[in-house]
Formats: structure tokens, sequence, C-alpha cells
């Protein structure tokens, strides 16, 4: 008796069995994912985080939603 997985569709069991598809789509979304991380990121956007920062060290920043 074979097993299905939650799709319906045989189970493979092994990461070593997946379709040849799936390593090529993976290789290419850690490749973006990569460009992204090393990407810089942009001065105003770090301008804006130190500011929040500083307004948290000094009081006055309440986020407002905590539960």
């Amino acid at each position: 008796m074979s097993e299905t997985g939650k799709h319906g569709k045989k189970s493979e069991g092994s990461p070593r069995h997946r379709r040849p598809g799936n390593r090529a789509i993976g290789d290419q979304l850690r490749q973006m994912y990569k460009g992204v991380v090393d990407e810089s990121v942009p001065d105003e956007f770090l301008q804006l985080l130190e500011e929040a920062e500083a307004k948290e060290r000094a009081g006055n920043g309440t986020t407002g939603g905590e539960a």
C-alpha cells in the first residue's frame, strides 16, 4: 500500500527524491535572496530607524498595539 501526501500525490519521503525542477527553483531563490541580503540599506531608512529608536529611548515611542 503506497502513502500519499496531503495533496493526494505520492509521498517521496526524502529530499533526495525531489524533482529536478525543484532544485533549480531552490537555487534561483537562494541567488535572489542573497542579492537582497547583500543590498545596502538606504540612508533615509537608517535615519528613520535611528529617530524611532531615539524616541523609544526617550519614552515617547509607544507602539499602541501591546497586548
